[in-house]
């Protein structure tokens, strides 16, 4: 009987630690899953608040229209011109994927969908488009445990301008 109880802790010391291993590799691959998510959404939103603070927003409550104004017009002081304000709102929804500080977020004013520059080519006139890009280097737990690499994840979101 002894034996027995021998052999199956043998057998389950030489598959526990693949076992273990297979498990948590699969929760890492959730958590990078869940991140990248998480910035295509915060992207979309950020691309959001910048469509509808376009040319024609108002000032309201210290933020109005973000980006290049159309046609050299410099609107009132609450004017955005760097895209500070969907930076921030990109950051805002970007909960749960790492701090604020560790997003590169990166918003274009394009004329067309291709947006090509590296400052795009457009304004923030209705048709025009806005594109904006958060990354995030993504550091795995199991990196405390066994020697994985860090890599970056991205999310992406073009709309149109339309106020």
């Amino acid at each position: 009987m002894n034996a027995r109880r021998g052999q199956a802790v043998t057998e389950f010391s030489l598959v526990a630690p693949l076992l273990f291993f297979i498990i948590l590799s699969i929760v890492e691959f959730g958590r990078a899953a869940y991140a990248v998510q998480i910035l295509d959404n915060a992207a979309r939103e950020g691309a959001r608040y910048a469509i509808v603070h376009g040319f024609g927003a108002q000032c309201v409550n210290s933020r109005g229209p973000s980006g290049p104004m159309a046609d050299g017009f410099t609107p009132p002081g609450c004017w955005d011109p760097t895209g500070a304000n969907v930076a921030q709102v990109v950051r805002d929804y970007a909960v749960g994927v790492g701090q604020s500080a560790d997003l590169t977020v990166t918003v274009k004013w394009c004329e067309t969908v291709a947006c090509p520059g590296a400052q795009g080519d457009g304004d923030n006139g209705r048709g025009s488009t806005v594109r904006v890009s958060v990354a995030y280097t993504f550091r795995p737990v199991l990196a405390s445990l066994i020697p994985l690499p860090s890599f970056g994840l991205q999310g992406d979101s073009n709309l149109v301008v339309n106020n």
